[in-house]
């Protein structure tokens, strides 16, 4: 039983043996298999300013009996110079490939905007300097050789064509204007105004003895129009004095207008008041039974004739749909109205129905000495202005404190024309102003520089009717302009000469607003002016005044 015990222990002691020697050769294993290094070595982080390096690994092992397990040290010295040299290497030559493969790269795509600029910048240019040149021509009807050529069959190959077609139109446009413009220049040849140098009528005329003196002014809105004044002396003692305004615009009106004219004229080429007498109303009859006649659709004529004795004042109306005539009076230094029975205007009805319905009346005035007579068109009254916010948007009149249809001074709340007018009161004011030599001011509504006051200062007037008749014209001339911040270079305004030389006399902001004059042509009757808006004149202008001297 000893035995058996001795035996036991002695296994189990041979078991623990062997574990310890598993333990100890493991730990042996783990020290031996350790490298190190001196200076210690990172592979990721070469030191260049290091290369030499002494790696070292320890030899350790366990040998029956010995308790000493240290046997030696392996040393290996290793230089990193040659690796750094090739990393170095291999970095520049990274570096030239790509810089290299960079510059091909700028050059393919300085090469590419190269092609690019040939096929779109290019073809851009051409038309660029196509239109510059339209631009630039100021007789359009000599671009009619201008073709933009453009090699490209793309969206500007499209604007190209579309440009060349709009300036074919403008050459056709060029052309009718010209026409036009023959035919206004026509057209004023049956209206008594001034001449310049080269034979054109001006858009002024005047005329004057001992007993009377005429001034009146014209200027079509869109060209030819329907307006038409004219006095002719008749015989030593009487003119002839006519202003009609033929409903409409444009060519259709003043063909009617030559008409009405040539009646005129050829009416009273060969009259003799001792033999014929003075009898209007037949002159109006004979030219509404050609304008009735011809049935002109929605065409008729306003007008009013007279025949003034120059000696003895006493003037002779009579009127077709134009029943006031305005009047100064010298006794009372005031504007008044002479207003006569209405009647139709001439083409509205035939004589038939006229004569059922009293027909044309022919009543008779004395003019004094000093008393002057205004004869003017609607267009005067009808000018017009539009309503502005600060930004000088137009706008339509939403005043606070109104309601919908509401009269705010002199227009309705909510009036969707947004518009302003000179009106009648207003024209009476100006020459009322003129002719007594006096000061006239007027403010604009909705106007989008705020409490702006327009001053003119007529007391170094003569008070003529030309400077009545100038002064009415610079009034709605100046309540038309627009004093825009935005205004450039190709925002112009053109004045008549003689109607400039007055407001530049006479306005006193004319400096703040005249501030930017551009030089005319030599053949131009109108003083041009930049950085200056101006709201458009919808209807002609015609104005005829005569003064009783």
């Amino acid at each position: 039983s000893e035995e058996a015990g001795a035996a036991e222990r002695l296994a189990q002691y041979q078991q623990e043996i062997a574990v310890l020697q598993t333990r100890v050769n493991s730990t042996l294993l783990r020290i031996g298999n350790k490298v190190g290094s001196v200076p210690e070595f990172n592979a990721e982080m070469l030191n260049p300013a290091s290369t030499g390096y002494v790696f070292y690994k320890p030899i350790v092992y366990s040998r029956r009996g010995e308790d000493a397990y240290f046997r030696g040290l392996v040393r290996l010295g290793v230089s990193t110079e040659r690796i750094i040299t090739e990393i170095a290497n291999s970095r520049i030559n990274l570096l030239i490939r790509i810089g290299i493969i960079t510059l091909i790269a700028i050059a393919m795509g300085v090469g590419g905007a190269l092609l690019f600029s040939a096929i779109m910048i290019i073809p851009i240019n051409k038309l660029l300097k196509g239109v510059e040149k339209i631009r630039d021509t100021e007789d359009k009807e000599e671009l009619s050789d201008h073709v933009i050529l453009v090699r490209a069959r793309d969206e500007i190959h499209s604007l190209a064509d579309t440009v060349n077609q709009m300036t074919q139109g403008l050459v056709k446009a060029a052309a009718a204007a010209k026409m036009l413009s023959v035919g206004k220049e026509i057209q004023k040849r049956y209206i008594p105004l001034e001449t310049d140098a080269q034979g054109n009528k001006m858009s002024t005329g005047k005329e004057s003895n001992e007993f009377v003196e005429f001034f009146g002014y014209y200027e079509g809105a869109k060209g030819v129009s329907g307006d038409y004044f004219d006095y002719v002396q008749v015989d030593p003692e009487h003119y002839v004095i006519v202003k009609c305004d033929i409903s409409g615009k444009g060519v259709p009106a003043a063909l009617i207008m030559v008409q009405v004219a040539t009646l005129v004229i050829n009416y009273y080429k060969n009259w003799d008041l001792k033999t014929q007498g003075i009898h209007l109303d037949k002159l109006l009859y004979i030219i509404n039974d050609l304008l009735e006649e011809r049935g002109f659709k929605g065409k008729f004529a306003a007008l009013i004739a007279i025949v003034l004795n120059i000696k003895t004042g006493v003037a002779y109306m009579c009127h077709a749909g134009d029943n006031i005539v305005n009047l100064y009076d010298a006794e009372k230094n005031a504007m008044t109205q002479i207003t006569m029975a209405e009647a139709p205007a001439a083409g509205a009805l035939p004589n038939i129905m006229l004569e059922m319905k009293g027909g044309y009346k022919q009543v008779t005035y004395k003019m004094k000495a000093g008393d002057c007579m205004f004869l003017y068109t609607d267009g005067i009254e009808e000018t017009t202005r539009m309503f502005r916010d600060s930004s000088f948007k137009p706008i339509i009149c939403q005043e606070p404190g109104f309601k919908e249809g509401e009269m705010h001074g002199n227009h309705r709340w909510g009036d969707t024309e947004g518009v302003e007018r000179l009106e009648a009161e207003r024209v009476q004011e100006v020459l009322n102003a003129v002719l007594n030599r006096s000061t006239f001011r007027f403010t604009k509504y909705h106007n989008p520089i705020p409490d702006e006051e327009f001053i003119f200062d007529f007391s170094s007037c003569q008070g003529t009717v030309e400077e009545a008749v100038l002064g009415l014209v610079a009034v709605q001339n100046v309540f038309r302009l627009v004093k825009d911040p935005s205004a450039g270079t190709n925002d112009r305004v053109n004045i008549d000469f003689k109607v400039d030389g007055f407001i530049k006399k006479h306005f006193t902001q004319y400096s703040s607003y005249f501030a930017h004059p551009v030089e005319a042509s030599t053949t131009s009757a109108a003083a041009v002016y930049s950085h200056l808006k101006q709201d458009e004149q919808y209807d002609d202008l015609t104005i005829l005044s005569v003064r009783k001297l």
